[in-house]
C-alpha cells in the first residue's frame, strides 16, 4: 500500500526510431507545508505554527548563506549549492568576455535519503486499476480494517487510502464528529477506534 507506483509510457519520438517506453510516477499528490507542520506537529513537542516558523528561518537561513557563496549540507536530507549560469558577450575590442549569474539551486540528495526511498522495488500498475479515493470510499476501507484490527492510528490510515498524512487527520476528525470513531490517546499516541455498542446491538 505504500510502495511507490508506476506506470510504462512511450516516450516521445521525434527521431523517427522506435519509440521507448519508460516508466513514470503515478503519483498521489503532493505533500505541501500545512501537511508536513502538521506531521512534525504529531511528532514532536512543537506545534504546527512552530514547526512552520523553523521551516521558514531554515529556508532564510539557506537561502543568506548560499547568496554569500556557501554551500549548506542538511545531514541526511541533501547538498545545497549555488546554481550558476555561464554567459558571455563581445566587448568594444571585439574579445569574448565570460560571466556567470545565480541561476537557482543545485540539490544533490544525501546516500541515507536516496537508500530509504530505494528500498522497495516500485509497483506496477495500470491506469485502470487506479480506483476512487472519495471520502465514502477512504471511510469504508477504514471500517473493514477496524473489523479486523481494534485500532488505527494517521499512518496506518494514510497507507491504507493511498493519502497524505494530513489528508487522513482531517478525515479522522469528521468521522469523529460524526461519530463514526473515537479517538483515544494523545498526539504521537493517538488512534481511533470503533465505538463502543449499545446493549441489545448485535
Amino acid at each position: 500500500m505504500g510502495r511507490i507506483k508506476f506506470g510504462v509510457h512511450k516516450a516521445p519520438n521525434t527521431s523517427g526510431k522506435e519509440q521507448q517506453s519508460c516508466a513514470r510516477l503515478i503519483s498521489k499528490g503532493t505533500m505541501r507545508m500545512e501537511e508536513i507542520c502538521e506531521y512534525l506537529s504529531d511528532s514532536c513537542s512543537l506545534t504546527s505554527a512552530d514547526v512552520k516558523e523553523a521551516i521558514e528561518a531554515l529556508t532564510t537561513y539557506i537561502e543568506r548563506n548560499l547568496s554569500n557563496g556557501y554551500c549548506v549540507e542538511l545531514e541526511g536530507l541533501g547538498h545545497f549549492s549555488p546554481a550558476l549560469k555561464t554567459l558571455q558577450r563581445t566587448d568594444e575590442k571585439g574579445k569574448t568576455v565570460f560571466f556567470a549569474r545565480a541561476d537557482g539551486v543545485n540539490f544533490r540528495c544525501s546516500k541515507r535519503l536516496r537508500s530509504l526511498v530505494s528500498k522497495d522495488r516500485p509497483l506496477k500498475i495500470k491506469r485502470g486499476n487506479v480506483t476512487s479515493n472519495e471520502l465514502p470510499d477512504r471511510k469504508n476501507k477504514m471500517l473493514r480494517f477496524l473489523q479486523n484490527n481494534p485500532y488505527i492510528n494517521l499512518t496506518d490510515y494514510a497507507s491504507l487510502n493511498g493519502c497524505s498524512r494530513y489528508r487522513a487527520a482531517e478525515d479522522m476528525k469528521q468521522f469523529t464528529k460524526d461519530g463514526v470513531v473515537i479517538k483515544m490517546g494523545y498526539r504521537t499516541h493517538r488512534v481511533y477506534s470503533l465505538p463502543p455498542k449499545e446493549e441489545g446491538e448485535q
